[in-house]
């Protein structure tokens, strides 16, 4: 490994082209530095000046040794400054969360990302499962997910909830009867979300999501509502994602006598500490979330 103080004293010397000066600007014996150099040269076998008098010319060896030492040093300042740096306005913000409450966040990430031009937001719309797959690789530094899960490397904070919806054709009157003519629009978490609410409000009637006919799948969670406001069937979703649809008087959420809120959840390692830039998604999870945060 070569010297980083003996790089330092051979980059002062070329660009000062004298011993003396470099000596100067070290704080060093002009012996000292011509040690230096000389330690430098045996290290690397080969000579990096040619003297002449008090003079010397830059060997083809050392020409490259300065190119490859201003480029360590370089390299040496940036690491130094990210890791001095608090990183509170600059660096990447990696999060996973499903694809509802991707919708939801994305906008306001996108503001954030537009308010501090060096920071880079990358989320990615993910099952629960997949989260913390991402997150116990590094992938992601945070996510966010329905349901605890039962890892001690794991810290969990319950933001608030999402109240599930379920949605129908506008003008519909909906009952059991209703619902099972129409059919289900299923998308990747429709099961889940609809055996909640159905379970809910029709213990008599649902016996499972299996006996209601799928009259609809689509993977696209910006367009699950579609099918919905063309009459092709109803489902089930969380609040956030059904406000954002854009044909809202084409649809109906149904009045339910019990509602289903769904938790959300917070999720990162328990050791490894967030880089202080993901401090500015607090005050957005704060606007996000419900303030009842009642288990």
């Amino acid at each position: 490994m070569i010297n980083p103080l003996h790089l330092r004293t051979f980059i002062t010397l070329i660009e000062t082209q004298h011993f003396t000066n470099t000596a100067d600007v070290l704080h060093m014996t002009q012996p000292g530095v011509s040690q230096h150099i000389k330690k430098l040269e045996a290290h690397l076998n080969c000579p990096l000046i040619h003297r002449f008098g008090k003079k010397f010319e830059v060997t083809e060896a050392g020409e490259k040794l300065y190119r490859f030492a201003i480029k360590q040093f370089h390299e040496e300042a940036d690491f130094l400054d990210a890791l001095n740096d608090e990183q509170a306005e600059k660096g990447d913000i990696k999060l996973s969360c499903s694809g509802a409450m991707a919708m939801k966040l994305y906008p306001s990430l996108l503001r954030i990302q537009k308010r501090y031009p060096e920071i880079t937001v990358s989320m990615e719309a993910a099952p629960n499962q997949a989260i913390v797959r991402q997150l116990k690789s590094n992938q992601i530094e945070l996510g966010l997910i329905t349901q605890r899960i039962d890892d001690p490397e794991l810290e969990q904070v319950l933001l608030g909830y999402d109240r599930l919806c379920l949605v129908a054709p506008a003008g519909r009157d909906i009952s059991w009867a209703g619902l099972v003519e129409l059919g289900f629009i299923n998308h990747p978490d429709g099961h889940h979300y609809g055996i909640q609410i159905l379970e809910a409000n029709f213990p008599d009637e649902f016996r499972g999501i299996g006996t209601i006919k799928q009259s609809g799948y689509i993977n696209q969670l910006n367009q699950i509502l579609l099918p919905v406001s063309e009459g092709l069937g109803f489902t089930v979703l969380p609040e956030s994602s059904v406000t954002a649809f854009a044909c809202p008087d084409k649809i109906q959420v149904v009045p339910l006598q019990e509602e289903v809120k769904e938790p959300v959840y917070k999720i990162q390692k328990k050791y490894r500490p967030l880089p202080k830039r993901y401090e500015l998604l607090e005050s957005l999870f704060e606007q996000s979330f419900s303030n009842d945060v009642r288990k």
